[in-house]
């Protein structure tokens, strides 16, 4: 019997692409399947959209429809669908991309037939935009450097997060993600470098619509980078986002999941990484030339 997969689609303020998104879902082939469909906390009709298009939910699927009853971020929505879900496989969508029919059969099977007995796998994605035209098929850079904890720590490795799936343990016998986690994807990369890497799917499996994710540095924040308070926003931000990454890094070494798997070198050199960003970030909010040493 083949086990279940539970195919999760986080959603936020996407009425323009959701209802797509959501048929895409309900056409996944793959058998046993439960879907979650959830908005967190959307302001406008993203969830009524969903509510809409999974009437025509197929009968031997399982369906669960959620909305937050407030806004719970990037990583408490996916702490909280996880703790919802059933499945032995997670397969991770957003809902403002389109994934193919194929995508949770060709991501299953990969897992069963993996003789390493990875936890994690992505894939190649079609990249189009927010119209839907075509760009380019954009594959990871970082595929090659998954196994390694040091080389994912040294490399910032991602994994392409629009199309991944893990084993359910990766999230089950982990610390819940920190509320200011924004990186999933980096954060199963190194998860899943202790366990032999990731499963990397040459085919695409999804149509990623780029420049309209929550998720990611677009919008204003990246518009007028000449405006040196909108520099400064951008600065801030990837640094706070690099120290909680590394901070969610502490508590995963220290998990019962990773026991004897840490080395003390590796384990010094997250906690040296992370204490020299907090210095820069320190810095960022407070600039003091008597604190430069320090950073050196």
């Amino acid at each position: 019997e083949r086990p279940l997969a539970t195919f999760a689609m986080f959603a936020y303020n996407q009425e323009a692409f959701v209802r797509d998104a959501v048929r895409a879902a309900l056409a996944q082939t793959y058998r046993p399947l439960e879907i979650i469909l959830s908005d967190d906390a959307s302001s406008d009709r993203t969830f009524e959209i969903m509510e809409e298009e999974a009437r025509s939910c197929p009968a031997d699927v399982h369906l669960v429809l959620n909305r937050n009853e407030r806004n719970l971020g990037i990583s408490g929505h996916m702490n909280h669908v996880v703790d919802m879900s059933r499945g032995e496989f997670l397969v991770f969508v957003a809902g403002d991309d389109i994934s193919l029919p194929q995508q949770v059969r060709v991501s299953v099977d990969a897992f069963l037939t993996d003789e390493h007995k990875r936890m994690a796998l992505h894939a190649t994605v079609t990249n189009v935009d927010a119209s839907g035209k075509f760009l380019y098929e954009r594959w990871n850079p970082h595929r090659d450097l998954v196994d390694s904890p040091e080389a994912v720590l040294d490399n910032d490795v991602y994994l392409t997060g629009s199309v991944l799936t893990v084993r359910r343990s990766l999230y089950a016998d982990f610390p819940k993600l920190r509320p200011d986690v924004v990186n999933e994807d980096k954060v199963i990369a190194f998860r899943c470098a202790f366990f032999g890497g990731a499963i990397y799917v040459e085919e695409p499996l999804v149509i990623y619509r780029s420049g309209v994710g929550n998720s990611t540095l677009q919008g204003d924040i990246l518009h007028g980078r000449d405006d040196p308070e909108r520099e400064a926003r951008y600065v801030r931000t990837t640094v706070a986002w690099r120290l909680s990454l590394l901070k969610q890094f502490q508590l995963d070494a220290d998990s019962p999941a990773l026991a004897g798997r840490v080395t003390p070198a590796l384990r010094k050199k997250i906690d040296g990484m992370a204490s020299s960003i907090a210095l820069v970030l320190q810095f960022i909010d407070a600039p003091a030339i008597s604190k430069l040493p320090a950073l050196l």
